[in-house]
């Protein structure tokens, strides 16, 4: 069994089987308009990247999916498929401790130096009160404030869109989120950036 799930600019997933159990494929497919040494070697470091992240961020303490099997030369991942539902799909059920935690969650990744990169209500799983975080292809690693809040200014953006009438629920991220050791900074540098932008 192997199920296409989702297709995205640089990969492709799949709902697969591994030793009899559901598991994630995430491949990364060629891409004719690169030279194939070009491609080869993107394709091969953005996967190890991401392999790193991954385990980089649970041996933090925080939630991503297991890895079984990884083929760098051919850009292909093989990992545990989490039950859990989409954080999207259980928004109106969160409470303000759901929200605070998941900010708290968020803190966890930037203090280990974890940009995500990509933080959005798709790529985050939300279940028993625990949440799961996924994708992390356009991730990397970094001390820097400034990308910190270029990331958490991205799930703001993204969430605000979507989910305008919860601008409260949004502060309650904020609220979770002061546990990051550079909190003052990153949200120092995430309102220059919003005043910057009612100027342009």
């Amino acid at each position: 069994m192997k199920k296409l799930i989702f297709e995205g600019a640089e990969a492709k997933t799949f709902l697969t089987e591994f030793f009899g159990g559901k598991a994630i494929e995430k491949n990364r497919t060629p891409k004719k308009y690169r030279t194939k040494k070009l491609d080869d070697k993107i394709r091969k470091n953005r996967t190890r990247d991401e392999v790193n992240l991954l385990h980089k961020a649970k041996l933090a303490g925080i939630r991503t999916p297991v890895l079984f099997e990884v083929n760098k030369e051919k850009g292909i991942i093989l990992m545990e498929f989490i039950k859990e539902k989409k954080m999207k799909e259980k928004i109106n059920k969160m409470n303000k401790k759901d929200f605070e935690l998941l900010g708290k969650e968020i803190s966890l990744l930037h203090e280990n130096q974890i940009v995500h990169g990509d933080l959005t209500t798709n790529n985050i799983l939300f279940g028993e009160k625990k949440f799961y975080f996924i994708d992390f292809g356009l991730g990397f690693n970094s001390n820097k404030a400034e990308d910190f809040a270029v990331d958490l200014l991205g799930f703001k953006r993204t969430f605000l869109s979507g989910y305008p009438e919860k601008k409260k629920e949004w502060n309650w991220i904020e609220k979770g989120y002061q546990k990051s050791v550079k909190f003052k900074e990153v949200i120092n540098r995430i309102k220059a950036v919003e005043k910057r932008g009612r100027y342009l």
